[in-house]
């Protein structure tokens, strides 16, 4: 019986002091020496994302199936329809250098477990600046962040299934989702926010504070989808597909639109823009607003978290803050209605009954 082709793996070939990736017959530089182990990783990665799946007969075993092949095969048909793309190759480049080489039987709560302790390690890179400069960098994953990435493989597996590459669906173990995190802004705080901000930054967080979007919404949001006669904001482009970070759209309250009416005259075709060209993220910016304040904690996420609190403090209902903010109303329920004046009202007043 001949051997199973072993799925494509690094190399380090001593004569080329430098990692390769090794398919069968087929052998692709890297260009990274024998330090540059992380960077050979994520060509390795990088490598599998774009390699055209293997055309099967019929459904395999999982212990004929490697799992490179399944996040190859995830990517090649998923793609270019999913809304995040950076994200899905982060994850993948994330994902290959310890699962990629497993067959997908491997996939177990031991190994899922073990993945997690891996991405746990702090682990040093090399990182160019927009300078030319290469500095080091240290990091380790979150918990939060693992899940996300065996979420992933999740998906890979469930679409191997669906599309007849596995003969039965695999499960994933996934780490328990943390707490969430209840932190929002204070008046005050985002005053000192807004003093210590750029224009362009100052611009997102009072969009942010009014309409509760995510940032990617408020950031790709153009002048055309500003309707200042109908009073209307759409973050959804036309044609757009709606995703599970649901944008919709709202009617403009009169604060937001007179901030609006006063940003018309600043160059660029979108909302938020810096030197009239799109920003493609506002973090860097919302730190350094928030060390100048004094603040911690604050993030853009944090901005849509306290959009929502302020709403909801304000007695804003279940029903209309889950259709003004585009959320579920089990969403409003679990992370904002305990701020609610309203919560729990009705038992305290049937409790307080003297009969």
């Amino acid at each position: 019986m001949p051997r199973p082709r072993k799925p494509a793996r690094l190399y380090y070939r001593k004569d080329e002091q430098q990692w390769v990736i090794r398919d069968g017959n087929r052998m692709q530089r890297t260009e990274f020496g024998l330090r540059e182990r992380e960077e050979a990783e994520a060509a390795l990665a990088e490598y599998l994302a774009h390699k055209a799946p293997e055309v099967r007969c019929g459904p395999a075993h999982p212990s004929e199936l490697t799992l490179g092949e399944v996040l190859a095969r995830y990517v090649d048909d998923k793609g270019e329809k999913i809304a995040s793309t950076g994200t899905l190759i982060y994850s993948i480049q994330a994902l290959a250098p310890f699962w990629a080489d497993l067959t997908c039987d491997a996939v177990k709560g031991s190994t899922c477990s073990l993945y997690e302790r891996e991405r746990a390690k702090s682990r040093t890179t090399i990182v160019m600046t927009k300078t030319g400069k290469k500095i080091e960098r240290t990091r380790a994953a979150s918990p939060s962040t693992a899940r996300r990435e065996l979420g992933v493989l999740q998906a890979s597996l469930n679409h191997a299934h669906s599309e007849g590459l596995l003969v039965h669906p695999i499960a994933v173990t996934l780490p328990p989702a943390g707490a969430p995190r209840d932190r929002w802004l204070s008046r005050d705080e985002v005053a000192a926010l807004l003093r210590c901000a750029e224009p362009h930054v100052r611009h997102f967080i009072l969009l942010s504070l009014y309409t509760g979007r995510r940032a990617s919404a408020i950031l790709e949001l153009t002048w055309a989808r500003v309707d200042f006669d109908a009073g209307k904001i759409r973050f959804r482009v036309d044609g757009q597909a709606e995703t599970n970070k649901r944008r919709g759209s709202i009617r403009t309250p009169r604060q937001l639109l007179g901030h609006l009416r006063r940003w018309r005259g600043y160059k660029g075709t979108h909302v938020v823009s810096f030197r009239a060209k799109p920003i493609k993220s506002i973090k860097t910016g919302i730190r350094r607003a928030a060390e100048r304040a004094g603040i911690d904690g604050v993030t853009p996420h944090v901005l849509k978290h306290t959009a929502i609190t302020w709403a909801v403090m304000k007695g804003l209902s279940v029903e209309d803050a889950a259709e003004y903010f585009d959320t579920s109303p089990e969403t409003i329920r679990k992370h904002y209605w305990h701020h609610s004046p309203h919560h729990q009202g009705r038992a305290l007043e049937i409790i307080e009954r003297r009969r």
